[in-house]
């Protein structure tokens, strides 16, 4: 991965085969990014998307083996406690131009993965949220 620090956040790259979300999540441990809103472009390797049923509280999770162009995955770094969060969301879009979306749990880079990280100048802290089974924003 390589990163640059620009004018309101970061922009980080991410090489053939790396992990981006551990990518993007050990990056904000490392830089302390207090809150920060998330976009990515690029394409994307077997993504596992998630599909949140507020009936039972759970996830159906899929993976999409091969290769993906992101169409767009936008959403957020937080924090649970000392943990940071990334919550994002992706569209994907195949050879034969279907589409498909979801939360995103993990994928890694195909060709590249460009993704902007604006700093939010505040702490998003996240608090499970009994009612709806998930870490929500919790602010103070």
């Amino acid at each position: 991965m390589i990163t640059k620090t620009v004018d309101g956040g970061w922009l980080l790259g991410f090489g053939h085969g790396e992990d981006i979300v551990a990518g993007v999540l050990d990056f904000a441990r490392a830089q302390k990014v207090d809150g920060a809103w998330v976009n990515m472009l690029g394409a994307i390797e077997d993504p596992e998307l998630g599909y949140y049923d507020l009936g039972t509280k759970t996830y159906t999770r899929r993976v999409f083996p091969g290769d993906w162009e992101i169409t767009a995955i936008v959403g957020n770094v937080g924090w649970l406690d000392d943990t940071p969060v990334l919550h994002v969301h992706a569209t994907i879009g195949g050879p034969d131009f279907s589409t498909r979306g979801g939360h995103l749990f993990a994928g890694r880079a195909g060709a590249t993965c460009e993704v902007f990280l604006r700093d939010l100048g505040t702490r998003v802290a996240r608090a499970k949220n009994e009612a709806v089974g998930l870490a929500t924003w919790r602010f103070d």
